[in-house]
């Protein structure tokens, strides 16, 4: 049996790990051919040991494992191992000492000191993926064999004689029984707008950079001083500004008090950054919850969701609603026990749960307007702080997020509040997959509001890079517009303009564009070859939604079999044999870009258990 694994990274490496297992545990094949192909190598394109060692993780390390537990609802068999955490300070030591990987001398220090609840550097999981494929190599029993080819797939093409699949990369042609592709993100075509920035950078000799990995920008010829325009203030960004201070030999200190004071290398650029909202992602809260502890759902519960199974559509506002409601239910239960003692917070916590308008039950408390958790306020923050654009405004602003996040997760009530947005993330799969909102607020409230809310509000960096932020804006480092950022072709200095739609007057030229943010994800516009030949070929297609009209639209993802992550071709059809889950099903699927966490029934794992069951369930005959 020959099972091919296009992608490397964390998905690929479960899988492959959940196939060993399986044949460990069933013997089902006589032998069992496992390849690895990707261009990237262990770790893939996200993960490699060898780029810059000061981009963190924005999870902790506690919270990250390639290893099944007892937690996992599943088929196959649990085989435990060390979260990233765990092995920075027992295995990692003598893999990074007996392997010649970049940044090693780095890498050591930084797993002796790594702390529970820290922060890893993305080189340190990139080292977990390599030590985590050597040890998929000595657990093979004999039957089974592992191997990785540094290739790209380019295509694949269904064999009708033997039912079996021809891949094609730039160098090789090889068949296989099955595939299962685990991919990331990957760049589309670009826009017509992009494609203006990019012809005038060509014509004018400067710099832009379409969406892409943040690793892999190319910063070498920018000067110290020069401007960079930086578009967009997500994670993309924070990678940015890290490599383009701390990269370049900058260093923070810190006061006694907290504070973070930068000190500049001298080579660092003006970085000039901005967005439609005009304000960074939140920070991540000081993490208080020990293994395999979430809060739980006191709206959205099983009862909930069969009452919208038996019934029907789900309307977009409720579901928002009730996701709002479990924000606040964990906030007002921090808040009380930490500013109102006398309020008998259980009983305040039944009313809310069984009221009609919860709200009006903290409208009657003893809580004051000024504590009320302020949709709004949170959402729109540019409405509630005036001149944003001012570093002593912003920089305030940055304090208060830094001094609520270090409150911490069982603690404080807004980080409390907004780490139920992760808490709930497999019950909002449940939404998605069992497709119970209405395709039109799928479509508008879902995908639109809701993402916007879960992107803005909980995948934030750590909070330590929110005080950093603040500290590179008080040196004149960094300089952020106020909301509504514009960006243009300025072809009268033949250089890169930005401004706030806010203060058009304060213009800021440059040589040098960046897009900061990863590609979408679509389907249809994808430039990733294997993809492009799937739905060119009819083996895989577009998922699309009908709306009630008789319209239809493209969420972005590849089109994929709920259950087992087959994929489904032209004609509607499960292509039995080609498995695809990841980042380009999103869309079909939600979340899709988290690793694993140990200790709570994790998606991914799940998932991957799943696949592999359909598959050997599938090829019971072949030897």
């Amino acid at each position: 049996m020959d099972i091919d694994l296009i992608g490397a990274g964390p998905r690929g490496l479960v899988a492959a790990e959940r196939l060993i297992e399986w044949q460990r545990q069933t013997k089902q094949y006589d032998h069992l051919n496992l390849t690895f192909i990707d261009p990237y190598g262990i770790g893939g394109r996200v993960w490699p040991v060898g780029q810059p060692h000061e981009l963190l993780m924005n999870t902790n390390p506690d919270y990250i494992t390639l290893f099944t537990d007892e937690s996992v609802q599943m088929e196959g068999p649990i085989v435990k191992g060390p979260n990233l955490y765990e092995w920075a300070h027992k295995q990692a030591p003598a893999f990074l000492f007996g392997h010649q990987l970049p940044n090693r001398a780095d890498l050591l220090n930084e797993a002796a000191a790594l702390v529970h609840n820290g922060y890893a550097s993305r080189s340190l999981f990139g080292a977990y993926q390599r030590w985590f494929y050597n040890y998929l190599q000595q657990r093979l029993p004999d039957s089974v064999s592992l191997t990785l080819k540094k290739e790209q797939v380019v295509s694949i093409r269904h064999i009708e004689d033997t039912h079996r699949y021809l891949l094609k990369t730039g160098a090789h042609r090889f068949q296989t029984d099955a595939v299962i592709m685990a991919l990331g993100h990957y760049e589309d075509e670009l826009t017509d707008e992009q494609q203006a920035l990019l012809n005038f950078a060509d014509e004018n000799d400067l710099h832009y950079t379409a969406p892409t990995q943040p690793q892999e920008y190319n910063f070498t010829d920018l000067k110290a001083g020069e401007n960079i325009i930086l578009r967009g203030l997500g994670l993309s960004f924070f990678d940015a500004i890290t490599m383009l201070t701390q990269g370049r030999g900058g260093h923070f200190n810190q006061a006694q008090d907290g504070e973070l004071t930068y000190h500049p290398s001298g080579i660092e650029p003006h970085i000039i950054a901005g967005s439609r909202r005009g304000f960074p992602l939140r920070a991540k809260g000081r993490n208080e919850k020990g293994y395999g502890e979430l809060d739980q759902p006191h709206f959205l519960t099983p009862d909930w969701f069969s009452h919208y199974q038996s019934t029907g559509s789900l309307i977009g506002s409720r579901f928002i609603e009730q996701v709002h409601h479990e924000a606040e239910y964990v906030y007002y239960q921090r808040l009380l026990a930490l500013k109102y003692p006398q309020v008998d917070a259980d009983e305040f916590l039944r009313e809310f749960v069984a009221a009609k308008e919860p709200s009006a039950i903290v409208f009657r408390s003893p809580i004051v307007e000024s504590d009320y958790l302020n949709w709004n306020q949170l959402l729109n923050p540019a409405e509630f702080v005036a001149n944003s654009d001012k570093p002593e405004t912003m920089a305030d602003y940055l304090q208060t997020d830094v001094e609520a996040a270090l409150l911490g997760t069982k603690t404080g009530p807004l980080t409390s509040a907004l780490e139920m947005f992760r808490d709930l993330r497999d019950v909002v799969r449940k939404v998605v997959d069992n497709q119970l909102l209405r395709p039109e607020d799928y479509r508008n409230t879902f995908l639109g509001q809701f993402n916007n809310e879960n992107s803005y509000l909980s995948v934030g960096p750590p909070e330590t890079r929110i005080a950093e932020l603040r500290a590179l804006i008080q040196s004149g480092i960094v300089t952020l517009l106020g909301p509504s950022m514009m960006a243009e072709a300025d072809t009268q200095t033949h250089q890169f303009a930005t401004w706030s739609k806010m203060k058009p007057e304060e213009r800021y030229e440059a040589s040098w564009l960046i897009e900061a943010r990863l590609p979408s994800v679509s389907a249809s516009h994808t430039l990733n070859p294997l993809i492009q030949n799937l739905i060119k070929e009819g083996l895989g297609r577009p998922e699309r939604v009908t709306m009630e009209d008789g319209s239809t639209f493209e969420p972005g993802g590849v089109d994929v079999d709920m259950s087992r992550n087959e994929l489904i071709d032209s004609n509607g059809q499960h292509r039995t044999g080609l498995y695809f889950w990841g980042v380009p099903t999103e869309g079909r699927h939600w979340f899709t870009t988290a690793s694993p966490r140990p200790g709570v029934n994790d998606n991914l794992l799940r998932t991957a258990d799943a696949t592999v069951a359909d598959l050997f369930h599938t090829f019971t005959s072949v030897q």
